[in-house]
């Protein structure tokens, strides 16, 4: 198979896998008292540890006010709390709060147990090339990360 070929089946495997994948966890998050814009937002303050709600409404493409609207929510169901700048009153961080952390760790964790059901119906040879690969594409990512950033 030639190079372009190959990466145009391996594109379209990587959308229906992630496309399937998507499916698992929507029934999942079907089951929250989120909607997914809180669950998108949730994600963001815990891959940032602490953010700014001017950050965040950036990062999801809103609006100051309608960030505002969102944290409440989170607020109100403990899974998100502000925290005053000490070195900028007028600037506060938004950090996710133990319970938000365990209900993102519960998910990753269904997701996890989800890919291990998956994976068993393998066999040893066809998990050692899938390792070699995820291996490989994992390299990749990080590979072009670098270079995104070098460019930023």
């Amino acid at each position: 198979m030639e190079k372009i070929e190959a990466i145009k089946k391996i594109t379209v495997l990587q959308r229906e896998l992630a496309k399937n994948m998507r499916a698992h966890a929507f029934k999942h998050w079907m089951t929250l008292s989120l909607s997914t814009t809180q669950v998108k937002s949730l994600f963001c303050i815990v891959e940032n540890e602490r953010i700014s709600s001017r950050k965040l409404a950036d990062m999801l493409d809103v609006t100051p006010a309608n960030v505002t609207g969102i944290v409440d929510k989170l607020i109100e169901q403990g899974f998100v709390r502000r925290v005053e700048n000490s070195e900028d009153r007028r600037v506060v961080f938004l950090e996710t709060t133990d319970e938000g952390k365990k209900l993102l760790a519960n998910l990753e964790q269904m997701a996890t147990e989800h890919s291990a059901r998956m994976l068993s119906g393998l066999s040893g040879e066809e998990l050692n090339h899938l390792y070699l690969g995820m291996a490989a594409f994992l390299k990749a990512n990080q590979d072009q990360a670098l270079k995104e950033k070098h460019l930023d």
